[in-house]
């Protein structure tokens, strides 16, 4: 059994429960697995410095979804030699979009004003999944309520202000998977396929009837994928 370490890293107000199947599928090959939860850190450098200390100065398998994925390519920018395999789940590696600035202090002013579900169920949730799915809608609902509104604000802007990163990502000269659903509205298929094709050596797996939340919505295909990317040369 490899002893690679395993650090995931989740979404905008995601806890580890949306990754369940893919940690108990994992559990198979590693019992080192960490789930890094971000909270109320208010800078990218503030989360890259928490997966930094999760890291104990060891070389990990980083698997970021979404949010979670432009924070490992900000410990990619001063601690690349920590990331021994990088895991990329309907992520990104583009600056902030001018489009989603403009929005973000109007979600945050609801959010705080006590309509977080609301803001949830209506904004975010037509864009999360491709197909209407009452469990997936259930659990996103219970993990942002859990983590609540200035969790919200504090990851909304933590992320507002990033550069661009894919000349980081095409220095890391490892093992690399992009994971994307064709219909993801947020992190497009057509963004997952740029990344691939600027990279030396990476695997693209882009999902069939699938939007953001692939963990959800194709869980076992994605179990699968990363146990695949887990194993290849494994230590």
């Amino acid at each position: 059994m490899t002893q690679l370490p395993i650090l995931i890293l989740p979404g905008t107000l995601c806890t580890g429960t949306m990754f369940n199947q893919q940690i108990n599928h994992l559990q198979q090959y590693c019992q080192d697995i960490t789930v890094v939860q971000f909270t109320t850190e208010k800078s990218l450098a503030e989360m890259a410095n928490k997966v930094i200390t999760a890291a104990k100065n060891k070389p990990c398998a980083f698997i970021g979804f979404s949010m979670g994925g432009i924070v490992a390519l900000e410990v990619a920018r001063t601690h690349p030699h920590l990331i021994e395999k990088l895991a990329l789940i309907n992520s990104n590696c583009h600056a902030d979009l001018p489009e989603r600035k403009s929005a973000r202090k109007a979600q945050i002013a609801q959010a705080k004003s006590g309509q977080l579900v609301e803001l949830i169920s209506e904004t975010f949730l037509p864009n999360y999944l491709f197909k209407k799915n009452n469990d997936h809608e259930q659990l996103i609902i219970e993990m942002a309520t859990h983590l609540g509104a200035d969790c919200f604000a504090a990851q909304a802007m933590a992320i507002e202000d990033r550069s661009d990163s894919l000349s980081v990502l095409q220095k890391l000269k490892i093992d690399i998977l992009i994971v994307g659903g064709k219909q993801d509205k947020i992190c497009p298929a057509e963004h997952q396929q740029m990344m691939h094709d600027n990279l030396h050596d990476s695997h693209l797996e882009l999902l069939e009837q699938c939007g953001h939340f692939s963990p959800l919505e194709q869980a076992e295909k994605v179990s699968k994928s990363l146990a695949h990317w887990y194993l290849s040369n494994a230590l």
